[in-house]
């Protein structure tokens, strides 16, 4: 899919991060996909999600969402999360994430 495929309006999530010193970029790529695949893309709502790295090692997440509510209930059910996605979350500097969510009309 891609983003042609859909218009306005609907919502897109945003989450920046970096990484624990541990990690090891190439495992992490893994299971971010993995988790995209089989996780983020299984949840209501969901339209398409992008991964990204910038030069100083942050990570963009951008998922698009058919509203800002189903952005927001994508992390609702955070006890009950596959550990694949446990796995992909403790690799994560949890000091750095940064989210926001905006409507896009």
């Amino acid at each position: 899919m891609s983003l042609n495929n859909f218009l306005p309006p609907y919502a897109l999530e945003l989450v920046n991060y970096q990484l624990n010193d541990e990690v090891h970029e190439n495992t992490f790529i893994d299971i971010n996909k993995k988790v995209g695949e089989e996780f983020t893309s299984n949840q209501s709502g969901f339209l398409y999600r992008e991964i990204g790295r910038n030069e100083d090692n942050t990570w963009l997440v951008a998922v698009f969402w058919k509203t800002k509510q189903d952005a927001l209930n994508s992390i609702n059910n955070i006890d009950e999360i596959p550990n694949m996605v446990k796995t992909y979350m403790s690799m994560i500097n949890r000091e750095t994430i940064k989210r926001s969510i905006f409507n896009i009309i």
